[in-house]
This record gives structure tokens, sequence and C-alpha cells, in this order.
């Protein structure tokens, strides 16, 4: 039957016949891209009719964003570059909705060796597209929160790591922790834990950029990435967070915030892998902890600061820079040291720079910390190593964290307190207390001082 069917039907018979009962949508079209004839196929899927379709081009329809790319394949195959093309591509159609379709195009010649016209294939991947995006939604997105799960992180952040360090630029990693979550589960059921999770994912996710990457890496830990930020933008920023959190979930038990820890690095360069970043934000995350939880804290590799210029402030006018001379020969001390002028140099840049008041108590709350942090950490050390005059530095370190901090109540209240806080930074700091106290202690961990 099939046989005696083909042998009454001509070759051109036969291709009208498979030409308008295809599956998938045919088309024929015009050299300059106008439909001179389409198959039902089509016409249903692009919701117009054949003869709406012929007083239509191909550019009609096809969604703006991927035209560019279409015509460049069609000039390719009028310039004979190739035999035929294949591509993904979208459509909209008569009622505005939008189809994605594989289409295949090839060109037929006349007798004379002249562009005559396209014959199209379109075949509709609507249905797959979706199913792959929602495949990728299961891969990529955590399930509770809506964004994205720890895979997701790990690659978006891997590859963001690779181009900043191909232009050196700073990139800062948070590691965000909800404290005491057991016990919000505990207490008020998982339902509120739940509740919780999704409002703090929320809170950070409206508060960051587009190009900010964020994901939810563990049970009640989140990461975020930041490119193009420096120390103290990271600092400031995971304050922010820090107090939005807290207000966001204050209605969620009814009774009292949610409040979270984090740890913070900032580095440039790829270097070391992120697991390794990771460990790093980690350790000032364990350490916020163990401070007494709700606070940030800044994970500081005194090797960063061989790029000192990438973090440095718009402010030329005061930086203070460190020297050979200030090593102690601790490894820990020093790295705390260099921590103290990043910062130091971030407030003075403020107050110089006619910052408002508010964003300078900002920057004065974090060296209050560092400072408190430093002299905790250097007298344990000293004391440790039996540095003969450590209950006189202990002294010295107590008067100074006084007046810091009378200082910081100063300005709160006094906007002109920040000459006197200028004076504290360089004078009582780092010319009495960082050149001519510390060095004192230097021969304990270097012999060549």
């Amino acid at each position: 039957m099939n046989k005696e069917f083909l042998s009454k039907h001509s070759e051109s018979e036969l291709f009208t016949i498979a030409f308008n009962h295809a599956a998938i949508g045919m088309a024929i079209v015009d050299i300059s891209g106008q439909w001179l004839k389409v198959n039902q196929s089509f016409c249903n899927l692009t919701e117009y009719t054949e003869d709406e379709l012929t007083r239509l081009t191909f550019q009609d329809i096809t969604h703006p964003d991927d035209l560019q790319e279409d015509l460049s394949q069609v000039k390719k195959l009028l310039n004979k570059e190739i035999n035929s093309y294949q591509l993904e591509k979208r459509y909209i159609t008569k009622n505005g909705k939008t189809v994605n379709i594989i289409l295949s195009v090839s060109l037929v010649y006349d007798d004379t060796g002249a562009p005559s016209f396209f014959i199209s294939q379109i075949q509709d991947i609507t249905k797959l597209k979706s199913y792959e995006s929602e495949l990728l939604k299961l891969i990529s997105e955590d399930h509770l929160t809506g964004i994205g799960n720890r895979r997701h992180f790990y690659e978006q952040a891997e590859r963001e790591i690779k181009r900043s360090g191909r232009t050196n630029s700073p990139v800062s990693i948070l590691m965000i922790d909800i404290d005491h979550f057991k016990r919000i589960n505990d207490i008020h059921g998982h339902k509120v834990g739940d509740d919780v999770l999704k409002t703090i994912a929320s809170t950070i996710k409206s508060s960051i950029r587009s190009i900010d990457i964020l994901g939810r890496v563990g049970g009640e830990e989140f990461a975020a990435l930041f490119p193009e930020t420096n120390d103290m933008q990271a600092y400031i920023l995971a304050e922010r967070l820090r107090n939005r959190i807290a207000i966001s979930t204050q209605q969620i038990s009814q009774t009292e915030p949610t409040t979270v820890s984090i740890g913070v690095v900032t580095f440039c360069g790829d270097s070391e892998a992120l697991d390794q970043r990771i460990q790093q934000a980690d350790k000032a995350l364990y350490k916020a902890k163990g401070l007494g939880r709700n606070r940030t804290e800044t994970f500081i590799d005194s090797h960063s600061f061989a790029l000192k210029p990438r973090f440095a402030s718009h402010s030329d006018f005061v930086n203070l820079t460190w020297d050979k001379s200030l090593e102690s020969g601790n490894y820990e001390i020093d790295a705390q040291h260099l921590s103290l002028l990043a910062v130091s140099n971030e407030l003075l840049s403020c107050m110089i720079e006619g910052a408002d008041t508010g964003q300078c108590l900002v920057l004065l709350e974090r060296l209050v910390d560092h400072v408190k942090t430093h002299f905790e950490s250097e007298e344990a050390i000293l004391r440790a190593s039996r540095f003969i005059d450590i209950e006189r530095h202990t002294k010295i370190h107590t008067q100074l964290i006084t007046k810091l901090l009378a200082l910081k109540n100063s300005l709160a209240h006094n906007p002109h307190a920040l000459g006197d806080i200028f004076s504290f930074i360089s004078v009582d700091v780092i010319r009495n207390h960082l050149i001519l106290e510390d060095t004192k202690f230097f021969a304990l961990f270097n012999k060549s001082k």
C-alpha cells in the first residue's frame, strides 16, 4: 500500500503532503525573512493563521534578545560559509506568549545558483526548557529558603574568585550562623525554626546586590560572597545585615529577636582555594561565637596586606603605613597590628572625607572591638612569654581602652570630637604605644631586634 501511494504522487506532491502534515513546524522563508508558506503545526505554535504569518517576517516574531544571533547565522548561510545552521531561540506568539524552539535552517538555490529561499524546521521545546529549569532549580536551589544551596554557592563563588583573581580586585566572604538555633526549634517548634530560616534568607537577599552570591551552606549557616568589596566595606555590610536580621526576625517568636554571628574574610587574587577561604571566614565566625555571639569578627591574613593599595581609601591625605621595623617577630601580634592599621586608615579617611557621624561611629565601633581583642591576645602571649614588664603594659592597655570608649561616647553626642579621635589614633595608639611601648617586647620573638 505504501509503495503504491508513493508511486501515484510526484516528488513535489509528496513534499507538499509531508510539509502540511509534519508534526513540527515547517516554513518556506524568503531571503528577506518574509514567511512564504507555513504549515498548520507552525500556525498552532505561533497562534497566527497562515494568512497573518505571510504578511510578517521571521524578524517580527523573534524575541529581540535572540534576533542578532539568528541574523548572524543567516549572513553566514548567504555567504556560503556554512551549509545550514541550528540554534535555540524564542518566538513571541500572537497573544504575547514566549515559546522556546529549536530552529533548523537550510538554503535552496535556483537553477542559476542564486539563493532562492530558506527551508525552516521549527520544534517546540518550551516544555523541555521548563523541565530543565525545574531540574536546575532542584539541583541549585535550597528548597526551604529559595536561595542557592551549598553546591550552587560553591560553583558560583569559585567562578567569581577566578574572575577577581585576574584583576587582583578585593573579594569578601561572609559566613553567617544563627545563634542558639537549636533552642529556637526546641522552644518554639520546627515550623518557627523554618520561618526564621526563610526570613533570614529573605532579609539577606534583599540587602545585597545582584552580583553578590548567596547560599545556604548548612542547617543554620549561610554564606555570601561580595566581589569588589574590601575589608571595611565587608565589615560595615556584615553589621548592617546583623542588625536587619535581628529586626526582621523579632516578630516570629514574639519574644526576642533571633541574632546571628558573622565571620568575614577579605582577600585579593586566587592564590588559595575557596575551601581555605571558607575555613578562614569560619575561624572568624567561631571567634565571634566565643566572644558572646551576636557580633562580627574578621579573619586577618597578613599576606593580603601586601596588596594594600587595593584596600586603600580614596583619600591619600593621611595614610598610616606598615614599616618593617614594626614587626615584632610574633605572627599573631603582627597580623593584629596590620589589622589595626587598616581599620585606623579607614576611620581616618572617613573623617577626612567628611562622611556622616553615623558612618564614623560604625568604623569607630569596629576599631574598639579590634583594640580590645588585640590587647587581650597580646597580653596572653606576653604572659606566656614571661615579659618582665607585663603588668605595666597591661595597665597602659586599660588606659587606652578607657580613653577610646570615652571618645566613642563623646562622638555619639558631639561630631566635633572627631579631632580628638584623630589625635588619639595617630599619637596615643600609633606613636606612643605601637612604636614606643610595643617595641620593648620585640626582643622576646626576634633576636635580631
